[in-house]
Parts: structure tokens; sequence; C-alpha cells
């Protein structure tokens, strides 16, 4: 692997400095603005179960931190930095996610759920060599690698 593919992967899962809470409400933005035009208070708090004033409130420390535009009662958006952010929490799910599903053969829902419980509890590096792992896996299962088959078996 290139210099550059190992940096570029190592800045996929550099630690945000956020809690796991924040990373939740950063990760439910941008999901929220891949899905629909726009993102609302009310949006956000259905997707992560919590009553609105909770999610107002971590909007505003997300404002203050310069993460996020938003007035009251209008519409969230992300900063640059902001999206920088997002797009390293979403990335360590869907990396996490991916593992749970096609390696481990759990179905969507439950390796969704188990990406949630557990992408704010590990290191950087242990993302790094996961996503390795990942990308390996997937090459090996494209190209058809007798140990896949093997894997699949005792999995099974």
């Amino acid at each position: 692997m290139a210099s550059k593919d190992k940096e570029k992967i190592v800045n996929l899962y550099r630690d945000t400095g956020l809690t796991s809470n924040m990373e939740d409400y950063m990760e439910a933005i941008t999901m929220l603005a891949d899905k629909n035009k726009v993102v609302r208070v009310k949006d956000i708090a259905k997707k992560l179960d919590i009553k609105m004033p909770s999610v107002t409130a971590a909007l505003l420390k997300l404002k203050e931190m310069k993460l996020i535009e938003y007035e009251k009662y209008g519409y969230i958006e992300l900063t640059n930095e902001g999206k920088d952010i997002a797009d390293r929490v979403y990335n360590k799910h869907h990396c996490l996610s991916l593992f749970f599903k096609e390696i481990l053969c759990l179905n969507h829902e439950d390796s969704d759920t188990e990406a949630c419980k557990v992408e704010h509890a590990l290191a950087e590096n242990t993302c790094v060599q996961l996503h390795k792992f990942v990308e390996f896996f997937l090459e090996s299962k494209e190209a058809d690698d007798p140990w896949i088959k093997k894997l699949f078996k005792r999995l099974k």
C-alpha cells in the first residue's frame, strides 16, 4: 500500500475530539443531509430518538464549536470543518457495519446496531487496521479466494 493511501486511510479515522453523543449528532446530521434537502431539529430528534430540547442544546454547542450553522427554528448545515468530522464519524460507522455484515454475516439491522455500539470506543489505529482488513476481505471475496469459502463455512 502506497504511503499516500495509508495517510488517506489514517485521516479517515483521526480522533474528532468530540464526545460520543456529539459524534452521534454529527453523524445524524450528515446522514439526514444526504437523504433530505434540509435538516431540522425534529428530524434529528426522530433519528436519535431523543427530545427536541435536548437536540437544540446540543446544536447550540456544535454551533459554538463552529461545526454547524444553525439559527433557532432554522435549518442545520455543517460547516466545512463539521463536514470533515461528520464524514470521519460516518466512515468509522460504515466500516464497522461492513465488517459485521460482510465478514461476520450479521443482518443489516444487527450490523448497524453493533456498529453504533462500538464506533466510539475504538482507537484510531484499530479503525485503520480494521479498514485495511475489510478492504482485503472484499478484494479476496471478489477474487473468489478459497479462504473466504472456509471462513463462511466456519461462520455459518
